[in-house]
């Protein structure tokens, strides 16, 4: 903007144990990625991708370094109009949609590996549910629970 680098960028995150040296389960040194947004000031626009990818590969090896284990990321786009951070974007700036943004996320977590920041990238189900499918297979159908379960 007026002949200056401009990168609006905003990440909220939570982070839960791993720095305070109190937490006894090492399930509970995690950081919850939950919203990114920017404007799209930044210039050459072909960058931005790179970027902002390259921002959140180093905020996790960050909280790798400080001694986080596990990182949760939610990867839901705001309907159109909507914002999780920025109350305006240029016209012209798209909002992703799911399957865009779930790619964008699965392309960071790709260079992420490649950097030896990231050594496992599993779904919300796999790391959290697919063990109780393993145990009762029977439980579950088309996944919902069975109404003979009760």
């Amino acid at each position: 903007i007026d002949g200056l680098d401009v990168c609006v960028f905003c990440m909220y995150v939570q982070e839960y144990g791993g720095c305070h040296g109190n937490e006894q389960q090492a399930e509970k040194k995690r950081v919850y990625i939950a919203y990114l947004d920017s404007v799209e000031h930044f210039r050459p626009g072909a960058c931005r991708t790179s970027v902002y990818q390259e921002i959140l590969v180093s905020y996790m090896a960050t909280a790798r370094a400080r001694g986080y284990e596990t990182a949760h990321i939610w990867a839901c786009p705001p309907s159109r109009g909507n914002s999780f951070v920025f109350w305006s974007h240029p016209a012209s700036q798209r909002t992703p949609t799911r399957e865009r943004l779930a790619a964008w996320y699965h392309s960071t977590l790709s260079r992420a590996v490649r950097c030896g920041v990231v050594t496992d990238v599993r779904s919300f189900y796999e790391h959290s549910f697919q063990k109780f499918d393993r145990l009762n297979p029977d439980a579950a159908v088309g996944g919902f629970i069975d109404s003979s379960v009760e």
